[in-house]
């Protein structure tokens, strides 16, 4: 600590006095006088320059005077010389004094402040020398609250940091399990084997980077991992974002029931934060892909089963995929509405073709036309979609309908200026 007392004017030298090595106290004017008058005739008849040091030594300890500026007609000190003390070099007060240092008659400045001596009531404090701080989280502590290992009470040496300990457990060297990368963070054994899973196919030893989202039907996740050579998705959300993750396990969407596809759906959707419903077209798309072909196309069945799926969830605790249904279900309303005029357009559109049947197939037409009804219609949206009418025949009017080599149906869309396609038929076009 540098500290300016009042200085003499029209002084000819003035001086810097470091004090931090001399233990008598020197606190207030007075002493400060006293002790610059033992000091200052050593330095009588002696030349002075500016940035010359001076030392004083004893038994006690030891002074240094710097100069740090002298009057340019002054060649030598001497009694009559007038002197200025510019600044006093002193060694900071001790505000707060390290306990083990107290108990060993030191002194030692008591930066960190003991969690077990404060849960105790004790003000005590500890200096940088004293403190016991574990790899993992700077969280002090003195030597006789230094933590203990949770899984066999040896001596601690480091804080995990995974999700479950949060770097508030302490665990010993023989539980440490490092980071693959990061050298300053560890894990317990449990928080390694969730931050970094093994692989659940048998003989693979790579991290399991993806996890099954398959949801139980109280809504927990199965959570088994796998690597990203071994790992499933169900792309259910579309092709630019991560589908549901499946184990080995678990990957039999096919034989699911549409209400189990509904909700694991949704029930995923509800756990990923940012993650959108899917609209009742992408549904439909869902249900077609494992073979739900009829109720694909029946929008309001899907928004029916959507709606009891919600009263479902609302019968059970609160959770995430709650919160998205319901958030979902206005734009469900929306959606069902405009599907349904879209229907209606394509009812107009399959009237006109059962004329163009009649008309151009004169043997079968009428009763084509009399069994063919509408499955799904979709309006063109150039570029990206050229729409298309989706129709329903019976079984053994088929190969009528669509003609030799698909003259027949090339002709109907032709004429439509629509792509005509008969319903459950693989699609190249959404």
């Amino acid at each position: 600590m540098t500290t300016a007392p009042t200085t003499v004017p029209d002084s000819q030298v003035d001086v810097v006095l470091d004090l931090r090595h001399w233990p008598a106290p020197t606190d207030g004017q007075e002493a400060l006088v006293g002790l610059w008058q033992q000091l200052e005739p050593a330095l009588h008849a002696k030349p002075l320059a500016a940035g010359s040091v001076h030392v004083w030594e004893s038994e006690s300890g030891r002074i240094t005077v710097e100069i740090v500026r002298v009057d340019a007609h002054l060649e030598r000190a001497s009694a009559d010389t007038h002197f200025a003390i510019a600044a006093v070099r002193q060694r900071s007060a001790l505000v707060y004094r390290c306990a083990e240092c107290e108990r060993g008659n030191r002194s030692g400045y008591g930066s960190f402040r003991c969690r077990g001596c404060a849960d105790a009531g004790r003000p005590d404090r500890i200096c940088v020398d004293h403190a016991v701080v574990l790899d993992g989280a700077l969280l002090p502590s003195c030597a006789d609250h230094r933590p203990s290992c949770r899984g066999c009470a040896r001596t601690a040496v480091f804080w995990c940091s995974g999700r479950d300990c949060r770097t508030t457990v302490a665990w010993c060297e023989e539980h440490r399990r490092r980071h693959p990368q990061d050298p300053d963070t560890d894990y317990c054994p449990d928080c390694y084997r969730h931050a970094f899973p093994v692989c659940e196919r048998p003989g693979c030893q790579a991290v399991g980077t993806a996890r099954c989202d398959w949801l139980d039907p109280a809504g927990h996740a199965c959570g088994r991992s796998a690597c990203t050579r071994h790992a499933r998705r169900w792309q259910v959300f579309g092709y630019e974002r991560v589908g549901i993750g499946l184990c080995q396990e678990h990957d039999r969407v096919r034989s699911l029931t549409a209400d189990e596809i509904l909700w694991q759906i949704c029930g995923t959707a509800g756990r990923r934060r940012g993650q959108r419903m899917p609209s009742l077209a992408a549904f439909g798309h869902n249900l077609r892909t494992v073979q739900h072909v009829e109720l694909a196309v029946d929008y309001r069945s899907i928004r029916a089963r959507l709606a009891m799926l919600q009263t479902r969830l609302r019968a059970m605790a609160p959770s995430p995929a709650l919160r998205a249904v319901e958030r979902a279900a206005p734009d469900w309303d929306r959606q069902l509405e405009e599907l349904m005029g879209t229907a209606r357009q394509g009812e107009v559109l399959v009237e006109r073709l059962r004329a163009l049947v009649r008309e151009h197939d004169h043997r079968f037409g009428a009763e084509i036309a009399a069994g063919l009804t509408l499955a799904e219609y979709k309006p063109p949206r150039p570029p990206e979609f050229g729409g298309g009418l989706w129709v329903r025949v019976p079984e053994h009017l088929i190969g009528k309908f669509i003609g030799p080599q698909g003259s027949r149906i090339k002709d109907y869309t032709a004429r439509l200026g629509l792509k005509v396609d008969l319903h459950g038929r693989r699609r190249t076009s959404r």
